[in-house]
């Protein structure tokens, strides 16, 4: 078991050490090891899951740091382990990651096929160090370890959202997503002071058994709560930290794919859901977090209404989805989260595979005003990218169905303020079905609106097969959890404990009022789209919508403008005539030093024997008066 976790987290890594300092040279091993490090580390997942069942298996790399005898044994209590943690959430997390991250480094061999040997090598080592980082975060079982794998996390965005570096554009949205994310680390680093002072150790076991025992003093574990969800809601792009997801496709889209559908946004969502024993205990801080899903949830739903770019209507649907997850896993429905996690990295990845298909047949166009025809020339891609609208609408029986149900019916009966909950995700139901329709409208139908349009044609082999797979996973992934029987809770069971599961009657009402919001979206778009689709789309906007509510323009008049006025000022003030102004002034001081005790070196043998002379005559009196 143990070697099947080391062997799982460490391929990915060996893959970004061949990739980087190989793989300039050698293009097909760069093809071949890329994917392949992602397919034998799920492999090796999959036969550790299939081994532990339903416990759980903590294995021990290295024994760092042991704190004293513990509170509630006795027993010397581990400060600081290298430990892989592999239960029912974790072993789901692998799963997803490494499988759905396969398939999309398979598809992005042929989509980066046209990078020069040295950017395809570099794209896929980063890759590899993506996927590594998400496995350490979620086998992770104590805060350093988090930490790191949640840092690296951050680092690999900021290098693959910047993979165009010669883009002014790309170069900053990765900065942005950098900064961001640091401001959610700086939160976690936090939390882990608090559980080290509070408990006594770093380890998640010991802070759970404290808060199922005597429990933390103070409001411990309320801070914790709090300053964990800052890591989270940067991670999940929720709001207030979200701005940086729309801009991070600047990167390739199979970053986007990755970043969007199985690692990077999922990590807030896997994080609250690990520590639910302490929001459990942190009534406050998961009340905020449900507020803080269930408003982006909704706000990014209509921002995404009136976007023209397809991946950013895809970016700001993530964000509304993760608002599902963290509502969800927010008040106590924390295995509904997870299995819309699980389907929501199905059929996210399929529609940013089959957009990528299309801007790939364009010429790298991603402006839906400027498509419209694709309906003939696309034949495969148009079922692909139309199935994973209806998954992502959550039309029956589909696999977004069925997850997104679970966390309406939570909505009605759980939570802060329910059943306002379950309202406000029915309305993010129907505009999600709008929104997802008029970009299938925009860019499949309509009057063809350029050359690139007339000559576009369908992607290569393997570009297709794994979005295909991805229909198959998007289509019958529900089936884990349809209702009427429950294998995935009841996997989970063990790691989540127990969810109040909705009865019959309250999951047939459930269904059919999320299927009615979903209709009514979709005929609403289908009026309003079918005919000009193009024409229509280019229509003035609601301005707030289009600016996506002046976030960023609040952002950069409270935070960015005074900020930058500030380093001017010091600039000014402290940085030229201090820092820059004593050192400056110590080097002229150096400089004239130097210029005198030049003098001294005449090349006079006569010179140099007064000087020994004087400087013994020196050393004699010294002694003598010391003598004395």
């Amino acid at each position: 078991m143990g070697t099947l976790l080391t062997l799982g987290l460490l391929v990915p890594a060996f893959g970004y050490v061949l990739n980087r300092v190989f793989g300039p040279a050698n293009r097909l091993s760069v093809r071949v090891m890329g994917p392949a490090a992602i397919l034998v580390a799920f492999v090796c997942f999959l036969v550790a899951a299939v081994a532990n069942g339903t416990g759980a298996t903590d294995f021990v790399l290295y024994r760092w740091l042991d704190q004293g005898p513990g509170a509630l044994s006795g027993l010397p209590v581990p400060l600081v382990n290298f430990d892989l943690y592999l239960d029912p959430l974790s072993g789901v997390m692998t799963l997803v990651i490494s499988g759905v991250g396969f398939l999309i480094h398979a598809y992005a061999a042929g989509y980066m096929d046209e990078e020069n040997d040295a950017d395809y090598a570099r794209f896929f080592a980063h890759m590899n160090l993506f996927i590594f980082s998400m496995l350490l975060l979620v086998l992770a079982h104590n805060f350093v370890f988090l930490v790191i794998g949640w840092a690296l996390v951050g680092l690999s965005s900021y290098l693959l959202i910047g993979f165009y570096n010669q883009r002014p554009s790309a170069v900053l949205a990765a900065r942005k997503a950098f900064v961001m994310n640091v401001i959610g680390d700086v939160g976690i680093v936090i939390a882990s002071f608090i559980a080290l002072r509070s408990v006594g150790s770093l380890g998640f076991d010991q802070l759970f058994r404290v808060i199922s025992g005597p429990g933390l003093a103070g409001n411990a574990a309320e801070a914790m709560g709090f300053f964990l969800l800052v890591g989270a809601v940067a991670k999940s792009a929720q709001v207030p930290l979200h701005t940086w997801l729309p801009d991070a496709m600047e990167g390739p889209t199979p970053v986007s794919a990755l970043i969007h559908a199985a690692t990077m946004v999922t990590a807030g969502v896997y994080l609250i859901a690990r520590m639910h024993p302490l929001y459990a205990a942190a009534p406050a801080a998961a009340t905020t977090a449900a507020f803080l899903g269930g408003f982006t949830a909704l706000m990014a739903a209509l921002i995404a209404c009136v976007q023209h770019d397809i991946k950013r209507v895809l970016a700001y649907s993530t964000m509304s989805q993760i608002g599902y997850m963290f509502f969800a896993v927010s008040i106590g429905a924390e295995v509904a989260g997870i299995f819309h996690l699980m389907t929501h990295a199905f059929f996210k990845a399929l529609l940013f595979l089959a957009a990528g298909n299309v801007i790939h047949a364009l010429g790298g166009e991603q402006d839906m005003r400027q498509m419209g025809g694709l309906w003939t020339r696309l034949r495969t891609t148009r079922w692909l990218f139309l199935i994973g609208t209806f998954a992502l609408a959550g039309l029956m029986p589909l696999s977004g169905f069925f997850s997104k149900d679970e966390i309406i019916s939570a909505g009605f009966t759980q939570g802060p303020a329910h059943p306002v909950g379950g309202i406000v995700l029915l309305l993010v139901a129907g505009l999600t079905a709008f929104y997802m329709i008029r970009a299938f409208l925009i860019t499949f139908m309509g009057e063809a609106q350029g050359v690139a349009v007339e000559q576009a044609h369908e992607a290569s082999g393997l570009m297709i097969v794994p979005p295909v797979v991805l229909v198959f996973l998007a289509s019958f992934g529900g089936l884990v959890q349809p209702g009427f029987w429950h294998l995935l809770s009841d996997y989970l069971d063990s790691a989540l404990g127990r969810t109040v599961e909705a009865t019959d009657g309250r999951a047939l009402l459930t269904a059919l009022l999320s299927t009615v919001a979903v209709l009514v979206g979709m005929f609403v778009a289908y009026g309003m789209y079918s005919r000009a689709p193009q024409a229509r789309a280019s229509r003035r906007q609601n301005p707030v919508l289009e600016r996506a509510f002046f976030w960023d323009q609040a952002y950069a008049v409270a935070v960015v403008s005074p900020l930058r006025h500030l380093g001017r000022s010091l600039e000014r003030v402290v940085e030229w005539p201090l820092i820059i102004g004593i050192t400056d002034a110590a080097g002229r001081i150096s400089v004239r030093a130097g210029q005198q005790v030049r003098r001294a070196q005449s090349g006079y043998l006569r010179s140099y024997a007064m000087v020994f002379a004087a400087a013994a005559l020196v050393i004699v009196v010294a002694a003598g008066w010391q003598a004395r």
